[in-house]
């Protein structure tokens, strides 16, 4: 993070996958790079952000669908963009106090040309705790905001479901369409906003397993448009592991009170190393 030890940040990385899911199999080789300069005092963090990427898509389950039919293939994607950072959390895992800011624009230019524009708010409230600052009861209000234009391809747009939303399965909350057979498959949205409000108190006095208690609500659109709401509360553990270092196992369970008649439910949810 400090180049030649100056506030100067530089990062890299190149990646070669292949996911299967359930309405097409992708394979991306492709790489990232930033630079950007730090305010250490400030807590912000600026950006020079470049992405690009091969994107293959095969075995659709309609390759008929338009939405699925112009992405089928190689894909070329490079993504120029700016990002701003605004960090006064006391940690990056289970955070008890400040707020974190994410700002990413991009444009996209390659097999398909469009801007896009996502945004992530979280704060934190210490309500109560020990006079040794043990025993922490905080409150978590985060919010995910996103815009992508209406030339995005199915496999750039915005998704809602398992960790990112629970009470849905993964992919499981997003705009659909009905192909042959009456299946359906996931289009994605050009329109995100994402949010959560959470309540996390101890359970044991060592802090090592943590209660939370929170609503996730929102919803994933094809256009700015807000038509299909979905609200989601819920209950959970943190399980703090000391060989696994800070960070913590998530275990939640939600019920989806408000929903698309298409989405996909699913009450528990697991993860490792859950950043809050």
């Amino acid at each position: 993070p400090y180049l030649f030890d100056s506030p100067i940040s530089l990062s890299m990385s190149g990646s070669n996958y292949a996911r299967r899911f359930e309405d097409w199999d992708e394979q991306r080789l492709g790489g990232r790079v930033a630079l950007g300069y730090q305010w250490v005092q400030r807590d912000l963090n600026a950006q020079l952000t470049y992405r690009g990427e091969n994107v293959n898509i095969v075995d659709t389950i309609d390759d008929t669908l338009p939405e699925y039919a112009e992405m089928l293939g190689d894909n070329t994607l490079h993504g120029f963009g700016i990002r701003l950072i605004n960090d006064t959390r006391d940690s990056p895992f289970l955070a008890t106090e400040g707020y974190y800011l994410d700002l990413r624009l991009e444009q996209v230019v390659g097999s398909f040309t469009y801007a896009r524009a996502e945004f992530e708010g979280k704060t934190y409230f210490l309500l109560r705790e020990r006079p040794d600052h043990t025993g922490r009861h905080v409150m978590v209000l985060q919010t995910r905001l996103g815009f992508t234009g209406s030339n995005t391809p199915s496999y750039d747009r915005f998704y809602a479901g398992g960790i990112g939303f629970r009470g849905f399965d993964f992919r499981g909350a997003s705009p659909v369409r009905t192909t042959v057979g009456n299946l359906t498959a996931e289009i994605g949205g050009d329109f995100m906003w994402l949010n959560t409000a959470e309540y996390m108190f101890p359970i044991t006095a060592d802090d090592m397993i943590n209660g939370v208690v929170f609503c996730a609500f929102g919803t994933v659109e094809e256009s700015v448009e807000i038509e299909d709401f979905r609200v989601a509360p819920g209950v959970g553990l943190r399980i703090q592991v000391p060989a696994m270092g800070p960070a913590p196992i998530a275990l939640d369970f939600a019920w989806p009170i408000a929903d698309a008649d298409t989405d996909e439910r699913q009450v528990f949810t697991f993860n490792v190393g859950v950043l809050r």
